[in-house]
């Protein structure tokens, strides 16, 4: 199904997305059908992350919060006629990345579900070290060696639009493995564990009467999608997966609503990245080198996929996929390694100057 078979209910009065791009679709709550709601964020880039509502009689199910408080509040006004007349009692997460669960404090006290190994993850990552690096990027802005600057530029506009002061982690309480169902006020509500994956402990929700599905950072629509675990076989089965499922209406993590179509490019991505990094490493070629190569190559260019959100995402795919081949990882501590990973991501993306959101890609 397109946006447009969605009903817009109420949305921020803004044409732009958080990033200055103009907005493919509009920000808000959109009704999917009588009980199945997300609230959709233009274009889905760094934590531009879509929600799931589900109006069960009388109680509400929230799939994911936002990344910073000020954006979940905002979530929270747009749909407060439908919160005040089904109120939230339950809150599932799809993973443990913060623009999907960093406004979990705001439903403290309500059961909030999730995968064991999702939560096992959720400090993986803390609000406090993003607001250190947005602070820290200012200054590297200034010092043009070894592409320190470029991380800064990179970084800090990544994390421009947000806010993290006064983040406490809340993690779920209730956790699964495999899969669960979820039955309130005679609606059932399946979570089906599709990690390691995106990441440590991803899962997707499956309403079945409204033939609708939440698939979390599973998929990306319209944005270059990324590996932060894997291995990449578990997403390609996480994604065939979906589409057994047969949903009328697909929630990607990011981005618009997605069509069957959407969900096999996406399995198409995974399959030649794959195939085509390969051959590169048989070359020699070392996982960033090859993912630039691969990426700027005109074949590349010339398919679908470089027409996508933050195509420079290859670069951390690249290191996962060298990973499962054999290739240790960088000897670094991991918070270094991730800011390695950034600075190259930031380099590429300069080489890509028509690439979105377009601030990230010129300086």
């Amino acid at each position: 199904m397109q946006m447009k078979t969605a009903h817009f209910l109420k949305g921020p009065d803004r044409t732009t997305t958080r990033y200055g791009e103009v907005a493919r679709f509009r920000e808000g709550l959109y009704r999917l059908t009588g009980r199945a709601h997300a609230w959709m964020v233009p274009n889905g880039s760094w934590g531009e992350a879509n929600f799931g509502l589900i109006d069960c009689n009388g109680k509400s199910v929230l799939i994911d919060t936002g990344w910073d408080l000020n954006y979940t509040r905002e979530f929270l006004v747009c749909a407060a006629e439908l919160i005040e007349r089904s109120p939230v009692a339950q809150v599932i997460n799809t993973h443990a990345d913060g623009d999907h669960c960093w406004g979990n404090q705001l439903f403290a006290g309500l059961p909030i579900i999730a995968t064991h190994a999702c939560i096992s993850h959720m400090h993986h990552l803390t609000p406090g070290s993003l607001r250190a690096l947005a602070k820290a990027s200012r200054v590297m802005k200034a010092l043009p060696v070894a592409g320190i600057d470029v991380l800064g530029h990179y970084a800090g506009t990544i994390l421009g639009p947000y806010d993290f002061r006064g983040i406490r982690l809340t993690e779920p309480n209730q956790a699964f493995t495999g899969e669960t169902t979820i039955t309130v006020n005679g609606i059932d509500i399946v979570a089906i564990e599709v990690g390691p994956a995106h990441t440590a402990g991803d899962a997707m929700v499956y309403v079945p009467s409204e033939k609708t599905v939440y698939v979390g950072d599973i998929l990306f629509c319209g944005g270059t999608p990324v590996m932060w675990a894997g291995p990449v076989a578990n997403i390609i089965a996480g994604l065939r997966k979906l589409l057994a499922l047969d949903a009328q209406f697909i929630v990607p993590g990011h981005g618009p609503l997605a069509t069957r179509p959407d969900v096999e490019l996406q399995i198409n991505y995974w399959e030649t990245i794959q195939h085509e990094l390969h051959q590169r490493r048989s070359l020699g070629m070392p996982s960033a080198e090859a993912a630039a190569d691969l990426l700027l190559s005109p074949a590349f260019q010339a398919t679908a996929f470089a027409q996508w959100d933050s195509p420079e995402r290859i670069i951390r795919n690249a290191q996962a996929l060298y990973e499962e081949w054999g290739d240790p990882p960088r000897p670094l501590p991991e918070p270094l390694a991730k800011l390695a990973t950034l600075r190259r991501q930031g380099l590429l993306a300069l080489r890509l100057p028509e690439a979105t959101p377009r601030c990230m890609h010129r300086r």
